[in-house]
């Protein structure tokens, strides 16, 4: 509904993305610029990214062959879970596809301020975050990935940023908050315009792909990139932004605060059954009424699980939704169904990931 905030640390849901358009001033992904967005995967097929701002100028600075980067980043709370994967996702395809280079920001700054979490304990929890992205598709030969915290240039823009930064404008953003986050704010800032400064090559066009909740850092950050434009020369980085990926007892976007209603790339096919088995679903109040009336699969947790995740081929998806709704299928069956790919899924990315752990405890430590 119109009036509703962005909180970039909450869980809320937003009811309507609708506003966000006439209010905050996005820009949809429409055909337009579906038509320019090359082999687009599920998450740009299906709508899942669905808004951004500037993006259509880093897509014209790439056709002009001028060097895109693409950056984002993860604050290494816990385990890589549903909702990290989507920005993860975004970020290798950009660097499959357009040849992005990617920028990986470790937000331990800002996991400490946010939950309190010591630098030690974070820096073991990054190594298992930046091997998912590995296992994922993430490509070392091509990015560049810090901690806030080692990041000697990232903190001194945030110093530079805070003198044309006031009290009022972070108020105005972010609410009241405690100091701590006000200056992570400033840090992430710094850490969105890095890949601009003359150590990576200069201004270039930057795009960030983020859940839709971040936008008012997008929003800093490109007021930031304008106030030091002359001295810095830096461009407004662009963003994309993806719908958020709900809980698993659709009450909430799926959040590291939630144990119970989140899956994590590193649950075991135990934790993964008995998680999902206990999904929201669009299901009837009997047997007699899912085959009678259908089940109502837009409010089915169960369902976006394979929207937004495990199910790439979109005719099946499609039939997943057509037994949904003719009552061809029951909620137990169709989460049996899941399950098991889930499961599969899973497997092989731990799998994967395994191997991958000595390679990002290199790349953490520089070497």
């Amino acid at each position: 509904m119109a009036g509703e905030t962005f909180d970039p640390w909450g869980s809320e849901l937003l009811s309507d993305y609708e506003h966000l358009f006439s209010e905050f001033g996005m820009q949809r992904v429409d055909e337009k610029v579906l038509r320019r967005v090359l082999n687009a995967n599920r998450l740009w097929r299906r709508g899942i990214v669905f808004a951004h701002r500037d993006f259509d100028k880093w897509l014209s600075a790439f056709e002009r062959k001028e060097g895109v980067a693409c950056m984002s980043g993860i604050k290494p709370s816990s385990e890589f879970h549903l909702g990290s994967k989507l920005t993860a996702e975004e970020m290798i395809f950009f660097q499959k596809e357009f040849n992005a280079k990617v920028f990986y920001s470790i937000a331990d700054l800002e996991c400490y301020a946010d939950n309190g979490i010591p630098l030690a304990e974070s820096a073991k929890t990054a190594v298992s975050n930046l091997a998912d992205m590995l296992a994922l598709g993430l490509s070392e030969k091509n990015c560049f990935v810090w901690k806030q915290s080692e990041e000697k240039r990232v903190m001194n823009l945030a110093y530079v940023f805070a003198r044309k930064t006031t009290m009022n404008t972070l108020k105005a953003l972010y609410g009241e908050r405690n100091i701590g986050l006000y200056f992570s704010v400033l840090t992430q800032a710094g850490d969105i315009l890095l890949p601009q400064l003359q150590d990576f090559g200069g201004a270039k066009n930057v795009v960030v792909p983020v859940g839709v909740d971040q936008d008012p850092h997008i929003r800093f950050t490109r007021d930031i990139a304008a106030k030091f434009e002359a001295e810095y020369g830096f461009k407004l980085p662009a963003a994309t932004f993806h719908k958020f990926f709900r809980s698993l007892s659709g009450e909430s976007k799926m959040s590291k605060r939630d144990a119970l209603g989140v899956i994590t790339l590193s649950d075991d096919a135990d934790s993964l059954k008995k998680k999902v088995s206990r999904a929201f679903t669009g299901g009837r109040a009997t047997v007699e009424e899912q085959k009678r009336l259908g089940g109502e699969w837009k409010k089915c947790v169960v369902y976006e699980l394979c929207l937004f995740h495990f199910e790439e081929d979109d005719k099946e998806l499609e039939e997943r939704q057509r037994r949904c709704a003719s009552g061809e299928i029951s909620c137990g069956e169709c989460k049996k169904e899941v399950i098991e790919k889930i499961q599969k899924w899973m497997k092989a990315h731990q799998e994967k990931k395994k191997k991958l752990v000595p390679k990002a405890e290199k790349m953490l430590a520089g070497d």
